[in-house]
C-alpha cells in the first residue's frame, strides 16, 4: 500500500458507473471528503479493511476493484465486489460496530482509495446536505437487497443464479454498448463468479456456457457483456 496524490480527479469521476454512489453525490461533498481524507493505493491482495476490526473510517473506492470476503471456519467466502464509485466501511461509521467483513484489493490495476474518518463522513449527512444522506441510505438499502437476493437465489439452479447475478452487476456497473448490451466493468474470474452464487468454478463455467450459447452474455477477457437484460431477468425469475 502506498500513499499518493490524485492527479486525475475529474477523469476518475468520469469512469464511474453513473448509478454508483460517488457519481450521484455532489462534487462539493466529494471535494470535501478528498481534502479531509488520506489517498492510498493498494496492490492486488492487499487488505483495505479487516473483519472484526474496531475502526470506523470509510473508504471511497476511486478506481480499481475490491472483494468483500468473510471467513467461515477455514473457508473464505466471497460476499460481494465493489469498484470505483463505491463506498466500503460505511456500516461501521454509522453504527460504530466492528467490521463485518474483510475488503481486499483485486485485479491488475492498483486500487486507488481515499480513507476518511467517521466524523468527516457523517458531517456530510447533516445540515443542508439531506440529499447526500438519502443517496447513502439508498446505496445501503441496495446492498442489503442484493444480499437478500443472493440468499433467495440459493433455491434456484445455477443457470438462474448466474442470470440473476449478471443482471445485478449490469444494473450496478453496466456501461451501455450498442443495442441492448451492457459491458460490466468488473474483473472477475469464473471461480469468483461461482463463489458469488455459491457454486463451484466448474458449475459456474457450465452456467456461463449456457448463457453464451443462448447469446445472452459474452465474455471479454475477465469482463462480461450482458446482451439482453430482459431475457436474463426472465431466467433469473425461474426456480428449480
Amino acid at each position: 500500500m502506498t500513499k499518493r496524490k490524485i492527479k486525475r480527479w475529474p477523469n476518475i469521476r468520469g469512469e464511474w458507473p453513473p448509478q454508483s454512489i460517488l457519481a450521484r453525490i455532489p462534487a462539493s461533498i466529494l471535494d470535501q471528503w478528498l481534502n479531509a481524507g488520506e489517498v492510498r493505493e493498494f496492490r492486488a491482495n492487499e487488505v483495505l479493511l479487516h473483519e472484526g476490526a474496531k475502526d470506523s473510517s470509510v473508504i471511497l473506492i476511486l478506481s480499481g476493484c475490491v472483494k468483500v470476503v468473510t471467513r467461515i471456519g477455514d473457508d473464505e467466502v466471497l460476499l460481494a465486489v465493489r469498484v470505483g464509485g463505491d463506498l466500503v466501511g460505511e456500516f461501521a461509521a454509522l453504527d460504530h460496530g466492528v467490521r463485518s467483513a474483510t475488503v481486499v484489493a483485486c485485479g491488475r490495476p492498483p486500487v486507488l482509495t481515499c480513507s476518511i474518518s467517521d466524523h468527516d463522513f457523517n458531517s456530510a449527512l447533516d445540515g443542508q446536505q439531506g440529499e447526500v444522506a438519502r443517496e447513502i441510505t439508498a446505496s445501503i438499502v441496495a446492498k442489503l437487497r442484493s444480499a437478500t437476493r443472493r440468499r433467495a437465489d440459493l433455491a434456484k439452479d445455477s443457470h438462474a443464479r448466474l442470470a440473476s447475478l449478471v443482471v445485478d452487476l449490469a444494473d450496478d456497473y453496466g456501461h451501455p454498448l450498442s443495442g441492448k448490451a451492457f459491458l460490466i466493468k468488473v474483473n472477475l474470474t469464473q471461480g469468483e463468479l461461482g463463489a458469488l452464487i455459491g457454486v463451484s468454478e466448474a458449475t459456474a463455467h457450465r452456467a456461463i456456457r449456457r448463457l453464451k450459447d443462448r447469446r445472452l452474455v459474452e465474455v471479454s477477457g475477465r469482463r462480461l457483456i450482458a446482451k439482453d437484460l430482459d431475457a436474463l431477468r426472465a431466467i433469473a425469475s425461474t426456480t428449480k
